[in-house]
């Protein structure tokens, strides 16, 4: 399929040589294909059930200037993705692209640092840290010279170091997340270390571009140090200066109000922060991931990672596809980069869990707690992905090289989210002895009503917003709301029948006051409606002479679901047997549940309309499409109708309570059918099911259709 809309402008490009506007045509073409790529690398991985950034690896490797890439097709007699004669083999357009992804996702990961938990796991994380750091830049620098045969000064030997470094933040929260263990005393410590190892591994990265700069073929350990020095201060210097005018910051991108304007904003502070590190010798990733952290701790963090997802969307598949493109297949198949990059695989895994667990038993975790931290910090993914691009574009890495750190890039994303994964589902205590938290409380509130929590969830959540709250929605199993006002932040999450709070204790008053205010103001508003409204008088307009028909009948109600000759004598039982049929024709799941809503909403306010019309109907989770069923009663039964007339017509609707699809549009074209005493005196008589089907369906308008 893509080769088809590749090849008109193919055809073009063969009379366009090698213009700037050929150039600029082919990259367009590059990226639309490798948003597909990765698209479906992704679908691939979550199949077969790995992580997707593998799957956006393989995609590239396929679609790359090694593989298919390379294919002559017409128009392109190198292929749409050439090997290019630089250390890179594609082009310096697509690099760049590649380049402002990591960008992108650098700063995210910094805008997603919880600050706060950081600080309070300060001490475990940095000496779990910094242990699991020391020993993987030992297992990198023991395959680098083995492979090399060069010094501890040569910048391709500290290289491997700095890539062992780096957990992948995105791999480990995700499990932590869907195990709801990321506040958990090992999860906070894991995420914690996570970070310090991020600041050992840049500031070594730092070191390491230094060392290369230098172009003396080697460094003496005092320009080394001074190197690293330099870099610490610098990423130190910005990072807390960043901390301490991230409020002035934040108010500043305020002032514009919009917050989609707030997140442009935001990354275009990251993008010039990236360019200020790249000037003074550092790597772009280590100032977006500055900016990040710096805004993680501002009330418009949560905004701008909503508002940006989508530009992250875009790059993320762009990132690791091209990465997965630098990758040479006919290399990195070789036993030399095979074997060495097994090897670097065990020793990295080795070094995360003798590292980061057997320190954590000397700092109140138990075993059970100390392999869940070792196991948690032993995949490399993203972050490591990102450096060995630094690597490979920036010279330092050979094909060789690269290929052994994707090989123990693989080796520890798979083999340690799956351990990691089951060791979450035990539930053993992991800490010696129970930790409480003091600081963070749950506030609770049952409603027992669907209707009532999604009432008052979005209440809640536009009170917050007219109070100067930042208010952002994360989906999952549950519905989740980050609200956040300069210091105060409350999680929300909504579950079918009640509203779960999260906050710090200083603030459990105001999230009782907002849900107290939020209660009154709907008793406010039902007393309100009692007083203005007029359910009688609005009933009477529900069956208008030029009401509009525009269902597909065909597509809702089953033809056994037609009853012609009915002799049931009260509403009630009438209701029954068309629930009954819709049941018997597989249109429900539970009878009894959707006779019970049904029936619920008849007590509230009887759909018998005039003329002998009535429109039972009811939203149920028993209902898994919208359905109807059809009911003729010669004889009528009193339906407690408006005109007090027996109902001789009863059209019955069922939908589901989540996603009720086409209902009011289903009881408007009712409407329509038998909106005249010829219509209804026709469907009184028509003499089969199939007739009164194919008159609904005839009486419907042919231009609109539910």
């Amino acid at each position: 399929m893509v080769l088809l809309l590749v090849i008109p402008a193919a055809l073009y490009a063969a009379e366009a040589g090698h213009s700037l506007e050929h150039q600029m045509t082919q990259l367009a073409l590059q990226i639309g294909i490798i948003l597909f790529a990765g698209y479906f690398g992704t679908v691939f991985a979550r199949r077969i059930r790995i992580p997707i950034i593998l799957g956006e690896l393989l995609a590239g490797i396929i679609i790359g200037p090694y593989l298919l890439g390379s294919v002559a097709i017409p128009g392109y007699p190198e292929g749409i993705f050439p090997r290019v004669a630089n250390a890179l083999s594609i082009s310096p357009e697509l690099y760049g692209f590649a380049v402002v992804a990591s960008i992108v996702l650098l700063f995210l990961m910094g805008l997603q640092t919880d600050l706060r938990l950081f600080l309070r796991f300060a001490f475990k994380g940095s000496i779990v840290g910094l242990s699991g750091a020391v020993l993987s830049v030992v297992a990198g620098l023991t395959v680098g010279l083995l492979m090399t045969g060069g010094t501890l000064s040569d910048p391709r030997v500290l290289f491997l170091g700095a890539v062992a470094i780096a957990t992948s933040v995105d791999i480990t929260a995700r499990i932590l997340s869907d195990r709801r263990r990321m506040a958990s005393p090992e999860g906070v410590t894991i995420l914690s270390a996570s970070v310090i190892e991020d600041v050992f591994g840049i500031t070594l990265l730092a070191v390491v571009l230094g060392v290369d700069a230098l172009e003396t073929g080697g460094a003496l350990w005092s320009t080394v140090i001074s190197i690293a020095g330099k870099a610490l201060l610098v990423w130190l210097g910005f990072t807390t200066l960043g901390i301490l005018f991230s409020r002035r910051i934040s108010a500043l991108l305020k002032s514009v109000r919009s917050p989609s304007q707030i997140a442009v904003l935001s990354l275009g502070l990251a993008l010039i922060m990236a360019g200020l590190f790249e000037a003074a010798g550092l790597a772009m990733i280590i100032g977006a991931y500055v900016m990040g952290l710096s805004l993680a701790n501002t009330d418009i963090s949560y905004v701008v990672q909503e508002k940006i997802e989508t530009v992250h969307q875009f790059f993320d598949p762009i990132f690791f596809t091209v990465v997965g493109m630098l990758i040479n297949v006919y290399v990195i198949a070789t036993g030399e980069v095979v074997f060495f990059g097994l090897l670097f695989g065990v020793l990295a895994t080795a070094s995360k869990l003798i590292g980061c667990g057997i320190p954590s038993l000397a700092l109140g975790f138990n075993r059970h707690g100390a392999i869940r931290i070792g196991v948690g910090m032993i995949p490399r993914g993203e972050v490591a992905l990102v450096i060995a691009s630094i690597g490979i574009g920036s010279g330092i890495l050979t094909d060789r090289l690269f290929g052994v750190t994707i090989v123990m890039t693989l080796f520890t994303t798979l083999l340690g989210p799956p351990f990691f994964n089951r060791l979450l589902k035990q539930s053993p205590q992991t800490t010696r002895r129970e930790i409480a938290d003091t600081e963070t409380v749950t506030t609770d509130f049952q409603f027992g009503s669907a209707d009532l929590t999604r009432f008052l969830l979005s209440d809640v959540v536009l009170m917050m917003r007219n109070e100067g709250f930042f208010v952002n929605r994360s989906e999952g199993e549950h519905k989740v709301y980050h609200m956040r006002k300069d210091s105060v932040f409350i999680a929300m999450m909504g579950t079918p029948t009640s509203l779960h709070f999260t906050s710090h204790r200083e603030d459990v008053t105001l999230v009782n006051n907002l849900v107290y205010e939020s209660i009154l103001g709907l008793q406010q508003q039902v007393s309100h409606i009692r007083s203005i409204s007029k359910p009688t008088e609005l009933r009477r307009t529900l069956v208008e002479q030029s009401s509009r028909a525009m269902v597909e009948w065909s597509r809702y109600l089953p033809v056994e679901c037609i009853h012609l000759n009915m002799k049931a004598e009260t509403k009630e039982e009438v209701i029954r047997e068309l629930v009954t049929s819709l049941l018997h024709a597989g249109k429900i799941i539970d009878y009894e549940e959707v006779l019970n809503a049904i029936l619920e909403r008849e007590q509230s306010m009887s759909t018998g309309m005039q003329h002998g019309v009535a429109i039972p109907h009811g939203r149920s989770n028993a209902v898994t499409d919208l359905c109807a069923a059809v009911g003729i009663l010669p004889d009528g039964v009193d339906f407690e109708s408006l005109d007090g007339e027996p109902t001789n017509i009863v059209f019955l609707v069922a939908s589901p309570k989540d996603n009720p699809g086409p209902h009011l549009q289903i009881l408007a074209g009712i409407a329509g059918i038998v909106n005249s005493d010829e219509a209804r005196a026709r469907m009184l008589s028509i003499p089969t099911r199939r007739e009164l089907i194919e008159y609904m369906v005839g009486h419907s308008s042919p231009r609109r259709k539910a």
